[in-house]
C-alpha cells in the first residue's frame, strides 16, 4: 500500500509571535499532501496575515496559502482569522471614530450605477454617521462607488484625522481598503498575479474597522450568505467584533445595495452581552413584474446621480429625462426606498434594543412607507422622520 496514506497530518501548532515564528510550517500543514494536509486553526490565519503584513511571511509563503486554502476552499474558521489578522494590522486611529453605519462597497456593478451612494447621503444628511470602504482595483471592470463620489460631494479620506474631520462636518466618508490595511493591496495584487479569488476578499468586507454599531455584509453566490453568518459568530464569540448587529443579504449584483425586482431576506447576527443572536427580516418586492431599464445604463453618467438627487419630480424633469428612460429613473428610486427601507428597519432594531421603553422596532411595511417619506422630504429640516431617529423619538411615533 502506498506509504502516504499514512502520512500523519501535521497538528495544531505552538504559536509564537510573528517576529519569531517560522511561517513554513503553515504552509507545511496546508500542503502536506493529500492525506497529511489539513486546515489552518483561526489564530494560525490570523498570524499568517499579521506576518505578511510585517514582512515575516514572504510573498511565496502568503501566495501558496492562498493557492492552496482556495484550491480545497477555504473553512469558516481560516477566513474568520484573516478577517482578526486584518484587523489587528489598522491603524488604532480607525477605532476611534464615532460610525453609526460599516458600509463595505467591494463587488462594484455591472453597468448599474451605485445608487446605494444616495441613501448612504440621506441618512449622513440626517445625521446618521456613515463610512463606506471599497477597493476599486480588485474588480476594475466593474463600476465602483469610489468613482462616483466627487458626483455627490462625498470625500474620500485616507488617514482617520481627516476621516474624521469629514465625518464631523458631513457626517459620511469613503476610505480605500488599502489605506485602512495597506497588506490588502498586497494581497489584491497576489490573486491577481495568480488569477484566482482568494479568502481575503471576503475578508475585506468583514473588517468593521469603527466597530459601528450596524454593519452591512452584501454577496451573490449562493452559500456565501452561510459563510458570513459564520465568520460573525465566530468574530463576536473571540471578542474581536465588539456588541453590534451585522447584517448579511444579496445585494444587486453582488453590491451592498438591495435589489427590488425580488424580495430581500437579511439575515441579522446580533452580539449582545456574551449572547449572539441570529434573526432575519424581509424587504419585499418593489417592482413587481418589471422589466426594462437594463439596456444603455452602462453608459450613464456619474453626474446622473446628483441630478437624482437634486430633482423633486424626476419624472417631468427635463435634464434627467432626457438622460434616462422613465423605467431607468423607476429602478433607481425603487433600488433607493428598497435598500433605504433595509437600513430603517436596522436603525429602528438597533434603537428598540438601546431604548427598550415604549420603543418597538417597525415592520418592513412601515419601513417601505417610511424610506419613500425620507427620500420625499430629503431636503426637509422638519419632515423627514429621520429627524425623530436622531432624538430617539420616531419609533413610538410609527
Amino acid at each position: 500500500m502506498n506509504a502516504r496514506c499514512y502520512m500523519p497530518k501535521i497538528g495544531e501548532l505552538t504559536l509564537t509571535s510573528v517576529d519569531e515564528f517560522d511561517f513554513r510550517l503553515l504552509i507545511k500543514a496546508l500542503g502536506k499532501g493529500e492525506k497529511g494536509s489539513r486546515t489552518l486553526t483561526f489564530a494560525e490565519a490570523s498570524l499568517l496575515l499579521e506576518g505578511f503584513a510585517k514582512g515575516k511571511a514572504t510573498r511565496v509563503q502568503m501566495a501558496s496559502a492562498m493557492m492552496l486554502m482556495r484550491v480545497r476552499g477555504e473553512t469558516t474558521e481560516e477566513v474568520a482569522g484573516m478577517v482578526a489578522g486584518l484587523r489587528h494590522t489598522l491603524d488604532t486611529g480607525w477605532g476611534t471614530l464615532a460610525v453609526d453605519i460599516d458600509w463595505p462597497v467591494y463587488a462594484g456593478k455591472r453597468e448599474q450605477l451605485p445608487w446605494l451612494l444616495l441613501v448612504a447621503k440621506l441618512l449622513a444628511s440626517q445625521g446618521v454617521r456613515v463610512m463606506l470602504h471599497g477597493d476599486s482595483q480588485a474588480l476594475p471592470h466593474r463600476r465602483h462607488v469610489e468613482s462616483c463620489l466627487a458626483a455627490v460631494n462625498i470625500a474620500c479620506c485616507t488617514t482617520p484625522q481627516s476621516a474624521n474631520a469629514a465625518l464631523l462636518s458631513d457626517n459620511i466618508v469613503y476610505v480605500c481598503a488599502g489605506d485602512l490595511a495597506p497588506v490588502l493591496d498586497e494581497c489584491r495584487q497576489l490573486h491577481q498575479e495568480l488569477g484566482l479569488r482568494s479568502l481575503i476578499q471576503t475578508a475585506a468586507r468583514c473588517i468593521n474597522p469603527t466597530n459601528a454599531a450596524i454593519s452591512l455584509r452584501s454577496y451573490f453566490h449562493p452559500g456565501l450568505d452561510y459563510l458570513h453568518q459564520g465568520i460573525c459568530k465566530i468574530l463576536f464569540a473571540k471578542g474581536e467584533y465588539h456588541t453590534g448587529s451585522v447584517a448579511i443579504f444579496k445585494g444587486l449584483q453582488g453590491e451592498t445595495e438591495c435589489n427590488p425586482r425580488v424580495s430581500t431576506t437579511v439575515t441579522v447576527v446580533n452580539g449582545q452581552a456574551n449572547t449572539i443572536v441570529v434573526s432575519s427580516l424581509s424587504i419585499p418586492t418593489l417592482l413587481e413584474g418589471f422589466s426594462g431599464a437594463k439596456l444603455g445604463q452602462a453608459e450613464l453618467s456619474s453626474d446622473i446621480l446628483a441630478l437624482l438627487w437634486r430633482e423633486q419630480q424626476p419624472f417631468s424633469a427635463n435634464k434627467l429625462t432626457e438622460l434616462m428612460s422613465r423605467t431607468m429613473i423607476e429602478q433607481a428610486l425603487s433600488s433607493i426606498q428598497a435598500t433605504l427601507a433595509a437600513l430603517l428597519l436596522l436603525l429602528s432594531r438597533q434603537s428598540a434594543t438601546i431604548d427598550s421603553i415604549n420603543a418597538t422596532a417597525i415592520t418592513a411595511a412601515q419601513a417601505v412607507s417610511l424610506s419613500q417619506q425620507c427620500w420625499a422630504n430629503r431636503f426637509s429640516t422638519t419632515d423627514n422622520p429621520l429627524d425623530q431617529w436622531r432624538n430617539k423619538e420616531w419609533l413610538c411615533a410609527v
